[in-house]
């Protein structure tokens, strides 16, 4: 049988993820014994790789949660779970992650193609890939369907946004790491607001309240740091609310970076939205591993504060 090179070099390096999880999460209880699993995703839209992890306390029969992680550009699907630590996490937590890995083909520079019109629309593209891996997840191992849940970071976080506009009946809670609004708008000529009423009209009848936590780095050169109030505004609108924060949370990180949280309510006193201002941070994953360039160890856990979100947030 002919040997997939990139399969093979993913298996070499998965050992290394738990290991350098080490490095960016406390160790679990018990013995890791779970165990990675590969796999091609193939429709009309396309071909895909991805890899996960399901934890050693999995049971087939017994449903789990699962997060999707999307990685940014210049990256891949191996590089953005030793940055972030998923399968580490999963591992401790008791949950499943898949991480889609996006195709140099389509992108030289492994980015996600969320300015093309066709992958902002539910059905189409790559949100039908992405959703496609996400369905053959849930399905192949039984996973808890109120409790799947996106996340990404650069071009994955506009990606993650992006799915959970146009899947809010699949994912119940979204993460975007330096990401950017639905119809992502760089030189900021239209309104938050705008974003949040093009979301609606995407999201049509099953247009719901997702809630969805957002991290951003105060100077990042990348994503400009007013970007996360149009992920905010965005997303407030979709519940009705208005964008202006009803609570502030400063925060600080032992030996390292101090943050701001600000929450926005629903008009039912609802938490919708987390955003996490980190002062002094730029283009890089808060609490990610130092092995990776994109990674800033000082910054508060990513990973680990979107996952006791998600556990807060499952579908209604």
């Amino acid at each position: 049988m002919a040997v997939n090179p990139g399969r093979w070099l993913r298996t070499l390096a998965a050992a290394l993820i738990l290991v350098t999880g080490a490095f960016v999460a406390p160790p679990p209880a018990q013995a890791a014994t779970g165990r990675f699993f590969y796999g091609t995703y193939i429709s009309i839209y396309g071909t895909r790789d991805y890899h996960g992890y399901l934890p050693s306390t999995y049971r087939p029969g017994t449903p789990i949660p699962l997060v999707v992680a999307l990685h940014g550009c210049t990256e891949n699907d191996v590089g953005f779970d030793l940055l972030t630590g998923w399968s580490a996490r999963a591992e401790q937590k008791g949950f499943a992650v898949v991480m889609p890995d996006q195709s140099n083909l389509v992108n030289p520079a492994g980015c996600w193609n969320w300015m093309l019109p066709t992958n902002q629309r539910r059905g189409f593209g790559e949100p039908a890939i992405i959703s496609g891996i996400t369905n053959r997840i849930v399905s192949q191992y039984g996973v808890d369907r109120r409790r799947v849940h996106i996340t990404g970071i650069s071009a994955g976080g506009v990606m993650a946004n992006i799915m959970a506009v146009s899947y809010p009946d699949v994912y119940a809670a979204a993460s975007i790491v330096a990401g950017c609004e639905y119809l992502c708008d760089p030189l900021q000529l239209t309104t938050p607001q705008q974003s949040g009423q093009a979301a609606l009209r995407e999201m049509g009848s099953r247009a719901r309240k997702v809630p969805v936590v957002i991290f951003q780095g105060t100077n990042d050169l990348v994503v400009r740091p007013s970007t996360a109030y149009r992920v905010a505004g965005q997303w407030t609108t979709v519940a009705g609310a208005d964008a202006t924060p009803d609570q502030t949370v400063n925060g600080q990180v032992p030996g390292g970076r101090s943050y701001t949280l600000l929450r926005y309510h629903d008009n039912t006193g609802r938490a919708i939205v987390d955003q996490y201002m980190i002062n002094g941070a730029g283009h890089a994953y808060p609490g990610g591993c130092s092995c990776s360039i994109f990674g800033d160890p000082s910054g508060p856990d990513a990973t680990g504060l979107s996952w006791d979100y998600f556990v807060a947030h499952p579908m209604p």
